[in-house]
C-alpha cells in the first residue's frame, strides 16, 4: 500500500488499473499452471499472507461498529488468504437472526490500495423456500442512506481511505482474472481486481 502511494497517489482509474497489473499476470486463466507461478501472483500471495491474521486497525474497526452501531447485526465477511481485502456487512437497524428478510450496507476495504467501496444488499426468503436477492451500488435505496452515510464517515475518519465512484469500480480490466473468480478474459473490473469478484 505504502509502495502505491510513493508511486502515484492519484486514485484515478488509470493509476488502480496500473496497480492491480502487479498483482495479476495478463492473459492468463486462473487454471493456467504459469498463473500461479507469475510474479504477480507470488506477490499477491505474499500480500495475503502478511494480512492472513488481519490488521489490528481493522480488528479495532470492527469493534467501533459494534458501539456505533448497537441495533445492527455485524458480520466480518473476511475470508484470509483468499481476496485482497477487508469485508464488512452492517444491517439496517431492528435486524434479529431469524427474520426472513435482511437488509444491509456491506463496506469492501481494498488491502492493495487506500480504497473503499460500499453497496446496498437485500435478502429475502419466502415461502415456500425461495430466495431472492438483490445488491445496488450507489444512489442506495433511502431506507440504506442513513446507514450509508454513518458507515462511510466512520471508514473514512479511522483509515483515511478514499471511496471509489461507480465509474471508477466499474472500469474493465479485460487483461486480467483475479484468482478466486471464475470468470474469462474480458471480464474482470477493477472492482473485482481490488477488493473480491463475489459480492452477495
Amino acid at each position: 500500500m505504502k509502495e502505491f502511494l510513493l508511486m502515484k497517489p492519484e486514485l484515478t482509474a488509470e493509476a488502480l488499473v496500473q496497480l492491480v497489473h502487479r498483482y495479476y499476470p495478463a492473459g492468463l486463466l486462473i487454471d493456467e499452471p504459469q498463473y500461479k507461478a507469475s510474479e504477480q501472483s507470488q506477490r499477491l500471495t505474499a500480500l495475503l499472507q502478511a494480512n492472513v491474521g488481519g490488521a489490528q486497525s481493522w480488528k479495532e474497526f470492527i469493534q467501533r461498529l459494534r458501539g456505533e452501531f448497537p441495533d445492527s447485526s455485524i458480520w466480518d465477511m473476511t475470508v484470509p488468504l483468499l481476496d485482497p481485502c477487508y469485508s464488512v456487512r452492517v444491517s439496517l437497524p431492528g435486524f434479529v437472526t431469524g427474520d426472513p428478510q435482511y437488509n444491509g450496507v456491506v463496506c469492501l476495504l481494498s488491502q492493495l490500495a487506500p480504497v473503499y467501496a460500499l453497496y446496498a444488499s437485500h435478502t429475502e426468503e419466502t415461502s415456500p423456500p425461495v430466495r431472492k436477492a438483490w445488491l445496488r451500488f450507489p444512489p442506495f435505496p433511502p431506507e440504506f442512506q442513513s446507514q450509508e452515510a454513518k458507515l462511510a464517515r466512520l471508514i473514512e475518519s479511522t483509515f483515511g481511505f478514499t471511496r471509489l465512484p461507480n465509474e471508477v469500480l466499474f472500469t474493465p480490466v479485460p487483461d486480467l482474472v483475479p484468482r478466486t473468480a471464475n470468470f474469462g478474459l474480458g471480464e474482470a473490473q477493477l472492482i473485482d481486481c481490488l477488493f473480491v469478484p463475489h459480492r452477495w
